[in-house]
């Protein structure tokens, strides 16, 4: 068995004893770099995939924030909120993704961070339901514990990430990668695109809505700018970008880079935040557009000097 095989399986271990061993603060800086994964292998599997870049996909955090958050207002049980929140940001995602989809290049990704523009306007105008820009504030005793956040977090970010594998080793991966590599030559080979693209927006759809609910529960309180925030896309897609898109593991390294640039910056220069993941993903873009993973894989290559030599 090559030791690369039991990575996986060692660090979900660690994740699990992690609570027991560490302190509040530590425990939460996890909590936010599994949120982080979570998001992070949701925006994968529609703009890693099949190259559709999303410049909206934080409107389905912040429906299933605000959705779990009311559904604990009025009585629920956190666990079925979370999974309320998860359908809302599916049905969203449903008319959203068969209108936009249509649309190509730049086109879907500008309709897209309108998307998350409007979702803003709407939680900020609707008073009566989302209390406009006050915020929702949820009391403590509605609250699951931090280690219960914890763990569910925890296994959204797995969930995402077997999603992904699973992907990857079907037929509809290859049939997403062909969409991405040239579409119309998909089409012509009789890949149904538009409902491959359809299908993997809404799967995409489903972990931002639950991590949203979670978020809110950690938070206990949630605003318009907060869970509808420009910067959270920024950061799915430099945290794919970076690790390597298309990949199982590249958002996971991605995820962890930008966590802990975050907690340097946030301590340090808390107001460069932003500006340094505008400066980290335009040097993606230009000296790393295949991602940390294309180093790594370039590394492996046989080099000539390694080769057999050749006998007459």
């Amino acid at each position: 068995m090559r030791p690369s095989v039991l990575i996986g399986p060692i660090l979900i271990i660690l994740a699990l004893l992690i609570p027991r061993a560490l302190s509040t603060y530590h425990t939460t800086i996890l909590l936010q770099l599994y949120m982080m994964i979570a998001l992070a292998q949701s925006w994968n599997l529609i703009s890693g995939l099949t190259g559709y870049t999303s410049f909206g996909h934080a409107v389905f955090f912040g429906v299933g924030a605000y959705t779990g958050a009311l559904m604990l207002l009025v009585g629920f049980p956190w666990w079925f909120a979370a999974f309320a929140s998860a359908g809302s940001a599916t049905l969203l995602a449903i008319p959203i993704g068969s209108l936009t989809l249509r649309l190509r290049g730049p086109y879907f990704a500008i309709a897209m961070l309108g998307l998350n523009e409007v979702g803003r306007i709407v939680a900020t105008l609707w008073v009566d339901v989302t209390q406009g820009g006050d915020g929702i504030a949820l009391t403590p005793k509605l609250l699951p514990s931090l280690t219960t956040n914890y763990y569910t977090m925890l296994f959204l970010a797995l969930l995402s990430t077997w999603v992904i594998v699973y992907v990857l080793g079907g037929r509809i991966g290859l049939e997403l990668r062909a969409i991405r590599e040239d579409e119309g030559a998909a089409e012509m080979v009789g890949v149904n695109t538009t409902q491959n693209k359809v299908s993997a927006f809404v799967a995409s759809a489903v972990i931002p809505g639950a991590v949203g609910a979670i978020y809110a529960f950690y938070t206990s309180f949630i605003d318009p700018s907060s869970v509808f925030q420009p910067a959270l896309n920024v950061q799915m897609i430099v945290m794919v970008l970076l690790g390597g898109r298309g990949t199982v593991w590249g958002p996971v390294i991605g995820a962890t880079i930008v966590m802990a640039i975050q907690e340097i910056t946030w301590a340090e220069f808390p107001a460069l935040h932003l500006a340094l993941l505008g400066v980290l993903l335009i040097v993606i873009v230009l000296y790393l557009p295949n991602g940390i993973l294309s180093l790594m894989q370039r590394r492996k290559r046989v080099r000539p000097d390694q080769l057999p030599e050749q006998t007459d």
